[in-house]
């Protein structure tokens, strides 16, 4: 899905800037933390169409600024791509979330 295609896209610059060698010790600690934050499992899960829309809008914009952070730290420019949004979720807000219920009998 798209989310995961922006993470490998700004996995490719961290490797690139990383290999050209441009950040001091502290800037690569810092992007190294940014890049974990990025490929935190969470985002992932709630881009399901099941989650409540409010509850993507607000995952989605978290995960595209973390994402944009990481292209600061890397010291170049985020791709216009991050400013759009990845997923809507459709779910009602009593079915989504992390306490989704079961409904197996």
């Amino acid at each position: 899905n798209r989310a995961w295609e922006l993470l490998c896209e700004a996995k490719l610059a961290f490797d690139a800037t990383l290999a050209a060698g441009t950040l001091d010790a502290t800037g690569r600690l810092a992007a190294e933390r940014q890049l974990a934050l990025c490929e935190s499992s969470d985002w992932f899960w709630w881009f399901g169409d099941y989650n409540p829309a409010d509850a993507v809008s607000q995952f989605d914009s978290l995960y595209r600024r973390q994402l944009s952070r990481l292209y600061e730290r890397l010291g170049r420019p985020a791709p216009e791509s991050l400013s759009k949004p990845i997923a809507t979720g459709s779910g009602s807000p009593e079915h989504g979330g992390v306490m989704r219920r079961s409904y197996a009998s």
